[in-house]
């Protein structure tokens, strides 16, 4: 295959990558519905929240292919219980909580009226983790808990989105697009790093010593050269030993001090690219040539944009409150009730 039509067939193949598809508590998330960006105003015509933050939604159990109807609320338990470990401290269950509330109402607000589009049936939002945000059955996924512990567990995340009810991020006194990720390695990512459209203030780069304990910290993983040529679809020079030429070349870094560009060989492809062609954790990596591959070094899992949540357990831990956490994590910005 020529370079030209490999190139082409990586387009094309990173097109249908880049489709929606995002991440549960322990990875990725959904690239950023920015209205900032694209220029794009609140639905005007959705429901606002009561002082209680009470309202009802649709959500679409992708696995049952079935809507239900629950409050936001009791809706926000099954996302917390499925996007973070319950046995993280309260304050990183509450900043959890405001971070998913904040994260449904902007899709809500700004999605045009038009819901979930990944229901045939009318729905405000999915429980694919890929879409929108995950969600499981509180009465279910208790079991997935050591028996001593269910109760305990349940009755805190139950505490963090009480006791957090009605509260959202906000900047300048908008809705901010909440993401969030496992594990940053050590610094958060810049938006634009990550996704097209302009700076977002408060998704900026920013040092992070709280997430040292996450098991994504630093990894490893082995990827053959069969693989490696099948990803990028051309033939490479790879060194026949450890003085050899490499193939592959850091071109450029991102905020984050992440890989913004690799070159391989004649080839530039970003670096979150080559992390969705060979599944790596994250775009923080460096290598090593093995007999058999390469041996990649990873620090993180996930994009790395706004709040880690190892790191916000970590910061818990030393302290800090749901409110400090997120300021932390969300440049500039401030946790309060939803604007009206």
């Amino acid at each position: 295959m020529t370079r030209t039509a490999a190139l082409l067939f990586l387009a094309i193949a990173l097109v249908v990558i880049c489709l929606p598809a995002a991440a549960v508590s322990l990875g990725r998330r959904l690239p950023p519905y920015l209205p900032e960006a694209r220029g794009e105003d609140e639905d005007s015509s959705f429901p606002h929240l009561d002082q209680t933050g009470s309202y009802p939604i649709r959500l679409y159990l992708a696995e049952k292919q079935e809507v239900i109807k629950l409050d936001l609320e009791d809706y926000l338990v099954g996302v917390v219980m499925a996007e973070m470990p319950a046995s993280f401290g309260l304050e990183a269950l509450k900043a959890q909580a405001v971070v998913a509330r904040t994260y449904a109402l902007h899709r809500l607000r700004f999605h045009g009226g038009g819901g979930c589009d990944r229901s045939l049936q009318p729905a405000d939002l999915c429980s694919d983790s890929t879409h929108c945000q995950a969600w499981v059955d509180p009465a279910l996924a208790v079991d997935r808990w050591p028996q001593e512990q269910q109760e305990e567990y349940l009755q805190r995340i139950r505490q963090a989105v009480a006791e957090t009810a009605g509260e959202v991020v906000l900047f300048n006194g908008a809705l901010v697009e909440a993401v969030y990720h496992s594990t940053c390695g050590g610094k958060t990512e810049t938006s634009t790093a990550i996704w097209s459209g302009g700076s977002v203030p408060y998704l900026q780069s920013v040092r992070c010593p709280y997430c040292r304990h996450s098991p994504y910290y630093r990894s490893e993983l082995l990827v053959p050269y069969e693989q490696l040529e099948a990803a990028f679809q051309q033939e490479l020079a790879w060194p026949a030993g450890p003085g050899g030429k490499s193939p592959l070349r850091v071109a450029a870094t991102t905020p984050g001090d992440r890989v913004g560009v690799l070159q391989v060989n004649g080839t530039r492809l970003e670096g979150k690219e080559v992390r969705r062609l060979l599944e790596l954790p994250s775009t923080d990596f460096s290598w090593e040539f093995k007999e058999d591959g390469v041996l990649f070094f990873i620090r993180g899992h996930g994009h790395g944009v706004g709040l880690c949540q190892y790191g916000a357990d970590g910061a818990a831990a030393h302290g800090l409150n749901y409110r400090d956490i997120i300021a932390y994590y969300y440049t500039g910005a401030e946790v309060g009730p939803a604007p009206p």
